[in-house]
């Protein structure tokens, strides 16, 4: 049997990635979050006054 959990480092956050606005400059991030090789929470942050109500596009994203 084929286990399909991804293998990923000891730490609860596994990837990020920078928002970028449509002028190319970061505005925020994005955090990745597994537990035991399974997605288990992606958040979303920024640094300007109004909230990301969306999730980026792949091209705002570095």
């Amino acid at each position: 049997m084929i286990d399909p959990a991804a293998p990923v480092a000891d730490s609860p956050v596994v990837a990020e990635a920078e928002i970028l606005d449509a002028e190319g400059r970061p505005i925020g991030g994005v955090l990745v979050f597994a537990q035991a090789g399974y997605l288990s929470y992606l958040e979303t942050y920024t640094w300007l006054d109004q909230q990301i109500t969306r999730f980026p596009s792949p091209d705002r994203l570095r």
